[in-house]
């Protein structure tokens, strides 16, 4: 394995699993955990940044990664804060959003090039918009099709109502202010592991290593977060989120290529995690935690990930090696 991915791989999972005692601890003692799976879905884009300063020092200097950086740090400090005091890890929430208005106005003031280089532009901003309508339709339609499947065809009609409208326009306009954690990720598996894969073992063999990867990341949170605790819930989990990540991993890679832009994927990321909002009734609680995994809800979800993503793996934009985009290392690297 190249150095490079071995430095990646290593930060993006030491801290992850580091934290997964933190999660069990907190389970015991019935503290909240919410602040665990957001800190780390930051973890990765840290990784590519170390990578990136080890062949630049300067992009320390670039002021939207600092910003980045610090957020990171307060996340940090309030994850391990919250075994102790767990009423200030409700401030995570309120620290990304208002990291996010510097972050997002560095990166608008960002020179072009640079911005280029680092993988931040988004040059068709249109096809970007359709990936994400692409999205949307195949999520509702993998649930109308579960609602048919369970004889419950009126509780998808019921969904469509005011009350999720509201949320649905809320979720939309609040996508550029909770869209750190969401660039946290998918700088690292999309801009960054997915297309150096590729550049070492190939098309076919990056998609299944990079899905491999991106879904034994989430192991401590299956075990001790996603899933409520049952052996038989745990393990289902866990391979919930192997072929999930494995073919959505196809749909966003197959998006980033198409867009040449790494917002495309930062986008369907983020409506795959905050769609479900629109299920629920009570937005206090945390809808992600204690879950029950079943064999019947797993081996719906794995077959409706490989027919509804695994598709574009027959597209050009992943067939065609010429037209995968350069992982950000090999950009920093050659300029």
């Amino acid at each position: 394995m190249k150095k490079d991915l071995k430095i990646f791989i290593g930060i993006s999972f030491i801290i992850p699993y580091l934290m997964g005692f933190a999660i069990y601890y907190c389970k015991l003692h019935d503290i909240s955990t919410s602040i665990y799976p957001l800190f780390q879905m930051f973890i990765p884009f840290l990784g590519v940044v170390a990578l990136l300063h080890k062949e630049d020092k300067n992009i320390l200097k670039i002021s939207a990664i600092r910003i980045y950086l610090v957020t990171s740090l307060i996340l940090f400090a309030l994850s391990i804060i919250n075994i102790f005091n767990p009423e200030f890890s409700k401030f995570s929430e309120l620290i990304i959003l208002f990291s996010a208005i510097p972050m997002i106005i560095a990166l608008y003031k960002m020179d072009k090039n640079l911005k280029k280089k680092l993988a931040l532009d988004n040059p068709n901003k249109k096809m970007t918009l359709l990936m994400c309508l692409i999205f949307i339709f195949i999520y509702f339609l993998r649930l109308f099709i579960a609602c048919i499947l369970e004889g419950e065809t009126g509780e998808f009609v019921e969904i469509f109502n005011i009350n999720s409208l509201k949320v649905f326009i809320s979720i939309i306009i609040f996508s550029l202010l909770n869209i750190m954690p969401y660039i946290g990720e998918e700088y690292g598996w999309r801009a960054y592991l997915a297309p150096r894969l590729k550049e070492i073992y190939g098309f076919k063999k990056s998609i299944l290593l990079t899905g491999f990867i991106w879904g034994i990341w989430h192991l401590p949170l299956n075990l001790f977060y996603y899933s409520d605790g049952l052996l038989t819930s745990q393990i289902y989990s866990i391979l919930v989120q192997l072929v999930f990540c494995t073919f959505l991993g196809i749909f966003l890679t197959y998006a980033y290529n198409k867009t040449k832009s790494i917002w495309a994927p930062v986008m369907i990321h983020y409506l795959n995690n905050n769609l479900a909002l629109l299920f629920v009734t009570d937005l206090s609680k945390d809808i992600f935690s204690g879950q029950h995994y079943d064999l019947k809800g797993t081996l719906f979800s794995i077959v409706g990930s490989i027919i509804f993503f695994g598709i574009f793996i027959f597209s050009k934009y992943l067939k065609d090696e010429n037209l995968w985009e350069k992982s950000v290392y090999e950009k920093i690297k050659e300029s």
